[in-house]
């Protein structure tokens, strides 16, 4: 659709402006100097708009995911309250640039899913966009390489100094709307519009910073040399210091935490910015960091840009602005110069090879952060780390998961936590949960008692697709507290009513200690079941401890399966377990014949959003609360990450 293009004087614009921030509708913002560099603030007079700066210092992101912003007010005096909190008023923002536009379009494919998050979406929806095209660029900036120095969408309108005046694209009714209420303008001239095109052809000999090859080659390239010594070479000088996220229009991970007040009666739970870059940013509640490495974060930081979010949603996640490049004070986060510095080696066929897509059912549209209320039924302590917790949804609506799906539990407070969901699929509100007491939340969740109120997001993620199972013989193969969700699948395979669906199965168990092996009353009864073979064994048994049975890692099972009579072509095998345990398993299970197709794992990672937001749960291309915990391990193999 042709775009309609009036003119404004300058001192019309100024006056238009003015008469914004005197009307009082809108929070009106706009880019203002600070000292030497440039800031988006609000505007108390037109005098201090400078729309001929070249970059800020903040992304105006910044306005639609603050760097501090309350979720959700909870009440820690009564049984469970909890209230969403979206008060943000109208809001114009003038001055943005291009390449800051196509960020906030990038930004909406991710939290503009099924699962919208509700806080960016009403920012969006109460936001204006007054552009404005480049006239000065940045050192830094690459934005012409990256075709972001221009855009036709993205704004309500769109302002290009053609002189005296200037020229204004309407991009929405919104923005038509507010011109004609409080601006004055006439109809753009032929000459006008040529004006525009001769205004953004001088700003392109401007650039310093150019890419030696197109945007649609990064993905291509980067895979081809992962491995690349270029990742090492320049983590060695990096500060760890996460600013390159931090300023980045692109880079939209965040953390949420708990805020209580000084009287201990109430708090808030709060999303604050978050970045790959920080050590702590894959950290789980057992203490392991899943990208410990400086490397590992270094590359993961530009994989994420060309080609981790290419794969999933088409676009590369840079726009050129070059904020990172200036914020690095070792100079190494600008992306042209890192890319430059690949282009003359060798790029990959498969560039989506590390990205899975996985179509799930989302239950709960629409709802990010908002539990529900439930009740704890009964607490079964096994040892003096895991307790089993027996749960009931208070509005009485079936949890409605499947085996392997988990749920975020909240305590307020002390935070949310995932946790692996234990009983099988039923038309129930109740369900069971194991909880071991190695964080916060965990710790808390233990003091609790029968008849507490906590909070339930879920169910969440991949979960195992029985039906494709059916006819095959099971081999289900569990170490330490893997026998949570575990034991969701085997007691729905193992149901009466299921049961003739399936050939034979198979059961190998091992735990640290006798004492910490859980669920015996169901290992006694599996073992009764005809057809069912259930092996246990400890990694070690103190003399202290009473255990007749094996004694060993959980590959000392592996040879009490009757290899012979295993019919291996037609055998799921289904492994959870921490995480050093699999690649043993798994060579185990491909030596017993096992096609890698018919190997399922589940993964344990920092599922905090639990709908593919955070960013803290992503392996390579995929986020496992999304994609997983579930994996089929042909697929997931081919992740460095996964294991």
């Amino acid at each position: 659709m042709k775009q309609i293009v009036k003119t404004i004087t300058k001192k019309d614009f100024s006056t238009f402006v003015n008469t914004l921030i005197k009307d009082g509708s809108y929070d009106v913002v706009g880019v203002q100097a600070k000292g030497k560099c440039y800031v988006f603030d609000t505007l108390s007079s037109a005098e201090e708009l400078r729309l001929n700066y070249d970059v800020t210092i903040l992304p105006p992101k910044k306005y639609f995911l603050p760097q501090y912003e309350m979720l959700l007010k909870f009440s820690l005096q009564k049984p469970y309250e909890a209230k969403e909190t979206i008060t943000d008023s109208p809001r114009i923002i003038i001055g943005v640039h291009p390449y800051d536009i196509i960020a906030l379009e990038q930004t909406d494919r991710h939290y503009f899913d099924q699962q919208q998050d509700n806080f960016y979406k009403k920012r969006r929806e109460n936001t204006l966009i007054i552009g404005v095209d480049i006239q000065n660029v940045s050192e830094r900036s690459f934005a012409a390489s990256m075709n972001t120095n221009t855009t036709e969408t993205g704004f309500d309108l769109l302002l290009t100094d053609i002189g005296t005046s200037y020229a204004v694209t309407i991009g929405s009714e919104k923005g038509e709307k507010l011109l004609k209420k409080y601006a004055t303008v006439k109809d753009a001239s032929s000459t006008d519009l040529t004006k525009i095109k001769t205004a953004r052809n001088a700003v392109l000999k401007k650039y310093k910073q150019k890419m030696k090859i197109e945007k649609k080659d990064w993905s291509s390239l980067l895979v081809a040399n992962y491995e690349h010594a270029i990742w090492e070479e320049h983590a060695d000088v990096c500060m760890e210091c996460s600013s390159c996220t931090m300023v980045c229009p692109t880079c939209f991970c965040y953390d949420v935490k708990e805020d209580v007040s000084l009287n201990l009666k109430q708090g808030n739970r709060t999303r604050t910015w978050d970045g790959c870059m920080l050590k702590d940013f894959t950290k789980v509640g057992s203490g392991e960091v899943f990208r410990d490495e400086v490397k590992e974060r270094y590359r993961h930081r530009f994989f994420r840009k060309g080609n981790y979010l290419p794969a999933r949603y088409g676009f590369i996640a840079c726009v050129g602005c070059g904020r990172c490049g200036s914020a690095c004070l070792p100079d190494i986060a600008d992306p042209c110069n890192l890319i430059n510095e690949l282009a003359h080696f060798s790029s990959e066929n498969d560039p989506g090879k590390y990205f899975i897509k996985e179509e799930n059912e989302v239950l709960e549209k629409g709802i990010i952060h908002l539990p529900r209320s439930a009740t704890i039924k009964n607490i079964t302590h096994f040892n003096e780390l895991d307790s089993l917790f027996e749960i009931e949804l208070d509005d009485k609506k079936p949890l409605g998961h499947k085996p392997g799906q988990f749920v975020e539990i909240s305590v307020f407070g002390y935070g949310e936590a995932p946790f692996g969901i234990s009983t099988p699929p039923g038309n129930t509100p109740i369900f069971e949960i194991m909880v071991r007491q190695v964080g916060n939340v965990t710790k808390k969740l233990c003091s609790l008692q029968p008849g507490d109120k906590i909070g339930i997001r879920g169910p969440l993620g991949n979960g195992f697709d029985t039906k494709s199972f059916e006819g095959k013989t099971l081999l289900f193969t569990s170490g330490g507290t893997g026998m949570v969700p575990m034991r969701s699948i085997i007691n729905h395979v193992l149901n009466p009513k299921e049961r003739n669906k399936f050939k034979d199965i198979i059961i190998l168990y091992g735990a640290k200690r006798p004492k910490e092996i859980t669920f015996m009353d169901d290992v006694d009864r599996w073992k009764k079941i005809h057809d069912v073979q259930c092996e246990l064994t400890v990694d070690r048994c103190e003399p202290s401890e009473c255990w007749g049975g094996c004694t060993g890692l959980i590959t000392t099972l592996f040879p009490k399966i009757q290899a012979d009579k295993l019919d291996s072509k037609n055998t799921i095998s289904i492994v959870i377990g921490p995480p050093v345990m699999y690649k043993f398993v798994i060579k185990c299970l491909q030596t017993l014949g096992i096609p890698d197709d018919n190997i399922y794992v589940s993964l344990e990672r920092r599922m905090k959003c639990g709908v593919a937001k955070c960013g803290h749960c992503q392996i390579n291309g995929v986020y496992v609360c999304k994609e997983g915990p579930v994996f089929n391990y042909a697929q997931l193999k081919q992740l460095p990450e996964a294991f």
